[in-house]
């Protein structure tokens, strides 16, 4: 039996018994859910995929509690590119406690694509959308009427997150970011066809921020969960570039801790999901370049470098809208501090002091191009040149470098941030102490 007719026989079977257990003859239960009874025939026989809106109508219909909705996205991640993303049953993380934002700004809009953020009703092709002040003002999360507003609603909410991420606004910004997503989960089963596809797909980029913003915590158990929620829901949905993103975050957290095995994985994962977009490929290659640094491979790590480097200079329009962070000033940004990164990391194995000669120019590249807002990328990038600095010996231009930010460094939250002071205070040693009074 096939992977594909085992998921579908899996959810034909849950629903038969639901549907049994709740008194229901299929003719009738096609009636509540609006489907005509031969579909419901074919869906509990295995001929048919179920799609998500009649899943999560199901669930919703039968007091299914989730378990239908649930087998239906893992039915549907499972025949996708990508790795196994465990039982989707297990709870969504609870929402950090914290001060709901103030409200974000006069009524206003907002033309999407914007950071980076798809509208699923309109693709590339774009749309008006009303940013919310709120998330009660979302159309829709009263239940009443779920439509294509609600998803512009979650769509242009979701803009003013990432920008408030890239921005490092003050506030813990985990806490709204979470709060929407158990907000708009419940909708799903409320909505109607592609708009139930939609809504999952804004869900899993939800998760993919809240993941994110867990790994900034430092709170890298909860960051999996949700990044494993968001690879599943994207997969399952057709979000294929948030897929990728997850995937390459959770990279970068086994990065972060010293598994770059695992990180080559996900990393490579990440290539695989969507072979057409230009953009998640070279995404995974610098992820999966900065792993065999790790691992000491020079040959690899060049070799996924240039190839990232080349189809970055291919990028199309689809590509710039929908990864802005790989474009322009920023784009150069992101490309050399990964490259940086990886040659420190080399240069850390290998012991080639030219290596490290590489990495301190790619170090000064993004430092001399990240964007001025982006305030904590900034203190990062000066870390790892600073770091890199180090790395190839010149002790005196790591201290000096260091000396601006490291207050700053040393009261950061973020973890990528304190991630590079500890890779600096080590490498520093006793240099290091030159630096304690003024932290």
């Amino acid at each position: 039996m096939t992977r594909e007719r085992s998921g579908r026989n899996e959810f034909g079977q849950e629903l038969r018994r639901l549907r049994e257990q709740a008194g229901l003859t299929q003719i009738q239960l096609a009636a509540h859910l609006d489907y005509h009874h031969t579909y419901v025939s074919k869906i509990e026989s295995g001929a048919r995929l179920p799609r998500i809106a009649f899943a999560a109508k199901a669930d919703d219909l039968l007091a299914a509690g989730g378990a239908l909705f649930a087998v239906a996205t893992k039915i549907r991640s499972r025949l996708c590119s990508g790795p196994s993303t465990g039982e989707s049953l297990i709870p969504l993380p609870r929402a950090p406690r914290g001060v709901e934002q103030s409200r974000l700004s006069l009524t206003r809009y907002v033309r999407l694509p914007a950071f980076g953020v798809t509208c699923p009703a309109h693709g590339i092709d774009g749309c008006e959308a009303l940013v919310p002040g709120r998330l009660a003002e979302v159309p829709g999360v009263d239940g009443l009427t779920v439509g294509s507003e609600t998803l512009h609603g979650f769509a242009a909410l979701l803009t003013t997150y990432v920008d408030a991420d890239v921005s490092e606004v003050a506030g813990d910004l985990a806490v709204p970011v979470e709060r929407a997503l158990h907000t708009l989960m419940p909708l799903v089963p409320m909505a109607r066809g592609v708009q139930a596809d939609g809504l999952l797909q804004l869900a899993a980029r939800y998760a993919d921020l809240a993941g994110w913003l867990r790994v900034k915590r430092g709170q890298h158990g909860i960051a999996m969960s949700w990044l494993h929620r968001s690879v599943e829901w994207a997969l399952a949905s057709g979000g294929a570039g948030t897929a990728c993103e997850a995937l390459s975050s959770m990279g970068v957290l086994a990065m972060i801790e010293g598994d770059a095995a695992t990180a080559l994985d996900h990393s490579v994962a990440a290539a695989a999901v969507d072979p057409n977009r230009q953009w998640t490929g070279v995404h995974a290659q610098l992820n999966q370049a900065r792993a065999h640094a790790m691992l000491g491979d020079h040959r690899e790590f060049a070799r996924l470098s240039r190839a990232a480097q080349r189809a970055a200079d291919r990028f199309d329009d689809r590509d710039r809208t929908e990864a802005p962070w790989l474009t322009g000033a920023a784009g150069v940004t992101y490309i050399a501090s990964h490259l940086a990164g990886g040659l420190r990391d080399l240069a850390e194995v290998t012991g080639r002091s030219v290596i490290a000669d590489r990495a301190v120019t790619y170090a000064e590249t993004s430092l001399a191009n990240v964007p001025a807002r982006m305030h904590g990328s900034r203190l990062m990038l000066t870390l790892r040149l600073a770091d890199s600095q180090a790395c190839r010996g010149d002790l005196d231009a790591a201290v000096e470098l260091a000396r601006p930010v490291i207050a700053a460094a040393a009261s950061a939250p973020a973890t990528p941030i304190r991630h590079e002071l500890s890779r600096l205070r080590s490498r520093l040693g006793s240099r290091f102490a030159e630096l304690i009074d003024i932290v």
